[in-house]
Parts: structure tokens; sequence; C-alpha cells
């Protein structure tokens, strides 16, 4: 039982770092696969009054040669949502993600992340928001 226990908590914490983790690879399969690329990597809304709902656009491009699939895109907080316009890419075609964050209550800087994950063999792309939000 100890074993069993040990072996699971080693694959969860193998998979808690694996999106953080940018792999090089030099493989030709790798090559030619789907590349998710996000611009800007963050955005910061400046300085802004609390109970805001605020929206940023990133745009989301398929830079490698396979078509590009993307699945679950989660965020760090309940106050901020993202979705992606077209959830499949060609090669060289771009969609949009529209990232809002609710300022809510929150005093002070806030900063939350966004995980877009793919089939972009490479990693689980990530995108910030952050806004200071100045008491009422």
């Amino acid at each position: 039982m100890r074993a069993l226990l040990a072996a699971v908590g080693a694959c969860v914490l193998a998979g808690s770092t694996w999106a953080f983790v940018s792999p090089v690879s030099t493989s030709a399969e790798d090559k030619s696969a789907a590349k998710l690329v996000v611009s800007p990597e963050a955005h910061d809304f400046g300085n802004v009054p609390q109970d805001q709902r605020l929206v940023h656009e990133f745009s989301v491009v398929n830079e490698g040669t396979q078509d590009l699939t993307i699945g679950r895109i989660s965020t760090s907080c309940g106050c901020a949502a993202a979705v992606a316009v077209k959830t499949s890419l060609a090669p060289g075609e771009a969609t949009t993600l529209t990232v809002t964050l609710e300022t809510r209550k929150y005093r002070g800087t806030v900063q939350r992340s966004i995980s877009v994950a793919s089939n972009d063999p490479a990693r689980v792309t990530q995108v910030l928001v952050r806004a200071f939000v100045e008491p009422e």
C-alpha cells in the first residue's frame, strides 16, 4: 500500500510540473507539429477602479506545419475568464483569445494567469493579465 501511495504521489508531482517545462527537441516529428503562439504574452490594464469588467483580446497563431487544436483553457481565479473564437487552426491561421478580468472589491495589484492547452507538443501556453485596483 505504501509503495502504491508513493507511486501515485510521484505521478502527481511529475504531472504538476510538466506545464512549466519547455523541452528542447531536435526530432523531425516535433519540427513538423502544430505550434501555438499567443501575443502579447501579458497585458497590463493599468490603474482601474473596483467592480469593473476588463476585456483584452490576445492574438493566437498556429506557427507550426500541422493543424492546431486548442483544448482546455483555464484561469487561475474565478474572477478571470477566457474563450477562443476558434479552436481549430490550420498552419498560419490566427484567432482571438478574449480574456475578461473582474476587479470586484480587490485592492492593489491583481495578476491572473490563463493556461491554453493544445496539441502543440512543446508546452501549455500561459498568458498573464494584471491591473492595479484602486479602492473607491
